[in-house]
């Protein structure tokens, strides 16, 4: 069945949810529907059109930098893709690669991580990538909510209805 674009009070995209827990949000008033799809869903009383963009009635803080920093979405941002290699990946033959290594001093952080294949950590090491000539392909950045709902969503082709509040 059909996704559905939540937006925050702002109209700024906030995630993408699945059509239950847009019908849901419907229901318990928290949402208001901007756009529908064609399709119905019918209860035993009612029959609803589904919604396929909807905005949330109280903002939700989501923070300037307010995208989590997890190897999930490190994976997200640099599309499962190696970032020494260039090959892509399933996630479980990926790991997060620091830039400056801990050892060294580097940190944790969006702007030290990279996406790399296990056989490209292993050879980069402790290093750092100049003293190994492993450039990262693209520089790391903090992407924000809009980056990562776009290159994480499920969603491969974007309905049209959504087109006016992404771009």
């Amino acid at each position: 069945m059909e996704q559905v674009l939540l937006l925050n009070t702002t109209f700024e995209p906030i995630a993408v949810v699945s059509w239950k827990k847009a019908v849901t949000l419907v229901f318990l008033q928290k949402v208001e529907v901007l756009g529908v799809y064609d399709r119905e869903v019918k209860s035993i009383s009612r029959s609803v059109r589904l919604p396929a963009v909807i905005r949330l009635l109280h903002f939700v803080r989501n923070g300037k930098r307010g995208v989590k920093f997890s190897r999930r979405n490190v994976f997200i941002r640099d599309d499962f893709t190696c970032q020494y290699c260039g090959k892509k990946f399933e996630a479980k033959h990926l790991t997060c690669d620091h830039l400056i290594p801990r050892s060294r001093g580097g940190l944790t952080e969006w702007t030290n991580i990279v996406t790399s294949c296990i056989r490209c950590n292993l050879r980069k090491g402790d290093k750092l990538p100049e003293e190994r000539e492993m450039l990262p392909r693209r520089k790391p950045y903090w992407p924000t909510d809009y980056q990562l709902l776009r290159l994480g969503s499920d969603v491969k082709v974007l309905p049209e209805i959504w087109r006016d509040y992404l771009f």
